[in-house]
């Protein structure tokens, strides 16, 4: 290690530590919002009006990923390109979007010829307004993340959260059914476009092939990661919509959203910042490593056992929701499983991009691709449940590959590699067996379900504290002492401990 290199890594981890204080800080102050405005929605609106609105939105991101083509990442992780060639990519990018949105309100009418169902014609095209967004947003964004502007980045987010949930819950009280699910959505954009182009602003020029080649072929190989990504991802959705009916599908939805916001609030809250991290480390193999381990020990820490606790207490938590979504609790007891695995999935991707391994991730994603439609198609035979759980059996195909990819890359062994996560799993499995015991023994059943599902919780989460404090408790202070050194100017120091 070169003198220079303590001081850097030290700066890395404040930069890093900052970044995680405003993403959590942002999230933290739109998601009481954010979780408040979806229960007031869910028991306003029908499960048909969310199915409509999924529908509706599933061409337009499939849309929103061929024609964004990989800018804002190329931006991002080429750090060679010069404003010159910036300028280019943002003409172009914003070129590629409105011609989008062009196609996709030609496209409209046929895509409700598909869901049998005409209102999703207008709803396509009002939609597809975020395609324009997209256009105009995509350069400054991956600027912000090339900066390590974590403050704004994080202030976006919650602007767009906001716009959405707002106009949602007004109009969906104001009686506009299901347009209320669509316009929050673009009015969301809209409140995030805004405040990115406040702050920062990205010079257009004409684009030149000789220039815009080398970004656009990286792009080239993200976009149909991300297209081939998509389409399998929501054609679970799809299959469910076309096979089963709108009211199977929102049911369907709703559980798939209460699954993954463990995953979305904390997973990506963390990558949303090592991604422009990783970028920015990506010629260090030893940063690379040290980095995805201290990650992924955390992301495991923190998301694993709210996965574990959601599938425990699915039944009581529906409550919540109201009657009508007892259909969800199958699903999210299987999608919740799956989430844990995909959460480390998007990590070693995101990795693998920023190593400049992008046609690798693009290969798997065709892979499931090409698999994974086909077994939803049949899991519907046998109804929700069967679809959420076809995630998890083919997970083998969809997330071991980037596993072992990435683990050759950075050349860290796959039993080291597990010995990170082993805190996590067995907390996890020590708290699932605490959970279980409780139903049994304490006479829950006869209780309220708002206080079966709170002494569940409790139970659960002081069971896993204390099981990784008395075992694991080296590893946990290890991590008090490197967040104490990162508020004291020591990382530097503290870094010998992680």
């Amino acid at each position: 290690m070169t003198p220079e290199q303590p001081h850097s890594v030290a700066k890395l981890d404040k930069q890093v530590a900052g970044g995680l204080a405003w993403a959590a800080g942002a999230k933290s102050f739109t998601q009481f919002f954010s979780w408040a405005f979806t229960l007031l929605t869910a028991h306003k609106l029908p499960p048909a009006d969310f199915g409509l609105a999924n529908m509706a939105g599933y061409m337009n991101g499939l849309a929103g990923a061929l024609a964004e083509f990989g800018v804002g990442q190329a931006v991002l992780q080429m750090p060679e390109l010069t404003s010159d060639t910036i300028a280019q990519l943002n003409t172009a990018c914003a070129a590629m979007c409105l011609a989008a949105y062009g196609i996709m309100v030609l496209a409209a009418p046929l895509i409700a010829v598909f869901f049998k169902a005409s209102q999703v014609s207008q709803l396509v095209v009002v939609v597809s307004l975020g395609l324009v967004v997209t256009g105009f947003q995509s350069v400054p964004l991956g600027l912000l993340e090339k900066d390590l502007d974590y403050r704004r980045l994080s202030v976006i987010e919650s602007a767009t959260i906001l716009g959405q949930a707002v106009v949602t819950v007004g109009m969906a009280y104001s009686g506009y059914a299901y347009w209320a699910l669509v316009w929050g959505g673009v009015a969301g954009r809209i409140s995030g476009i805004a405040v990115t182009l406040y702050w920062k602003k990205a010079a257009f020029a004409w684009p030149r092939w000789n220039q815009i080649r080398a970004p656009l072929r990286l792009g080239a190989h993200l976009t149909v990661t991300r297209a081939a990504t998509w389409i399998y991802a929501v054609s679970d959705g799809v299959i469910v919509g076309r096979m089963l009916g709108g009211a199977a599908n929102g049911i369907y939805q709703m559980a798939m959203s209460l699954a993954n916001a463990p995953a979305e609030k904390i997973g990506m809250l963390v990558m949303r910042v090592t991604g422009p991290l990783f970028a920015r480390v990506q010629n260090d193999e030893e940063l690379v490593r040290r980095y995805f381990r201290i990650i992924s020990e955390s992301i495991s820490l923190g998301v694993f056992p709210l996965l574990t606790g959601l599938a425990l207490v699915a039944p009581d938590a529906m409550w919540m929701l109201g009657k009508q979504w007892g259909g969800a609790v199958g699903p999210i007891r299987w999608l919740a499983v799956f989430m844990a695995v995909r959460t480390m999935s998007w990590l070693f991707g995101q990795v693998l991009i920023s190593l400049r391994y992008a046609r690798f991730n693009m290969m798997v994603s065709l892979a499931a691709f090409a698999l994974m439609p086909a077994a939803f198609v049949v899991a519907c035979r046998w109804g929700t449940s069967a679809v959420a759980a076809s995630w998890l059996i083919l997970s083998p195909v969809t997330v071991l590959p980037l596993a072992w990819k990435l683990l050759r890359v950075i050349r860290l062994r796959g039993r080291d590699y597990m010995s990170m996560l082993l805190p996590a799993l067995s907390g996890c499995a020590v708290m699932a067996a605490a959970v279980l015991i409780l139903r049994a023994w304490a006479g829950l059943p006869h209780l309220p379900a708002a206080i079966r599902l709170g002494a569940q919780v409790a139970v659960g989460g002081a069971v896993y504290a204390a099981f990784l404090w008395t075992f694991f408790r080296a590893r946990i202070v290890r991590y008090i002492s490197f967040l104490v050194g990162l508020r004291r100017g020591g990382a530097a120091v503290a870094e010998a401990t992680l």
